[in-house]
């Protein structure tokens, strides 16, 4: 897909990866919604970023807890650009949830957040890029929904619901849009995370380093841009530590 001139959503767009992704769509030509929940001003910022770049943006405030916020999102994006050419899942809840202390609170949070407000972004736009002709949808999942993490359990199903979800929508929207997943590793680690930390995933990582927001939003350029020719797949970027 050419990006010049085309539209972008992506979710979770005032910070880190979300962030570095919008700005990296920009650079490549294209308009941007910006989506946030919670910081207002990160938004703004990112927002004039691509506007920096040549480009048009938008901020628009949704819980994706709520499903009426999903779909005002939804119709807010289309209403302020007349189409979205492609949607970035890259918003999601993530926090300690150890297994003594984990509630259904908990799970359905995570699943509101991390699998149904992605799967009805999807759908609703999905189907309309399915009706113009073309599309593409990425979703940010986690090598934790592949290799689950004691601590955070309805996180990492939350994450492997939506590869699963991932593939079910590449087959449901196919031929018109092509639907993928990147799953990305260590990037940007939790502030409580102290040297000795950083220094072990390091060393049990081939390529030797932590990831860069940078290193997702290359990825997701790749399946946008690079072929058309792919849809149900999922390209972990984990620096090969899931290989160890």
């Amino acid at each position: 897909m050419e990006l010049l001139g085309r539209t972008a959503l992506v979710t979770g767009a005032a910070k880190r990866v979300g962030r570095a992704i919008a700005l990296a769509l920009a650079d490549r030509g294209m308009d941007v919604v910006v989506h946030y929940k919670g910081s207002a001003p990160e938004a703004r910022a990112t927002a004039e970023a691509v506007e920096r770049l040549g480009r048009r943006a938008v901020t628009v405030r949704a819980d994706l807890a709520k499903p009426e916020e999903v779909e005002a999102l939804a119709e807010r994006a289309v209403e302020t650009f007349g189409t979205i050419d492609v949607l970035v899942n890259s918003a999601a809840l993530f926090y300690r949830t150890p297994l003594e202390k984990v509630t259904g609170q908990d799970w359905d949070q995570f699943l509101r957040v991390n699998l149904i407000g992605p799967f009805l972004l999807a759908r609703r736009l999905g189907l309309l890029m399915r009706q113009r002709g073309e599309g593409k949808i990425v979703n940010i999942a986690d090598i934790a929904g592949m290799r689950p993490w004691t601590d955070f359990l309805p996180y990492s199903v939350s994450k492997g619901a939506l590869i699963t979800l991932t593939q079910g929508l590449a087959k449901a929207l196919a031929p018109e849009v092509q639907v993928n997943a990147v799953v990305p590793g260590s990037v940007l680690l939790p502030e409580e995370y102290g040297e000795r930390e950083r220094e072990a995933i390091v060393r049990a990582t081939p390529l030797k380093r932590i990831g860069d927001p940078l290193d997702v939003a290359k990825t997701v350029l790749f399946l946008l841009e690079g072929s058309d020719f792919i849809t149900g797949q999922v390209v972990v970027v984990d620096g090969g530590r899931s290989i160890v």
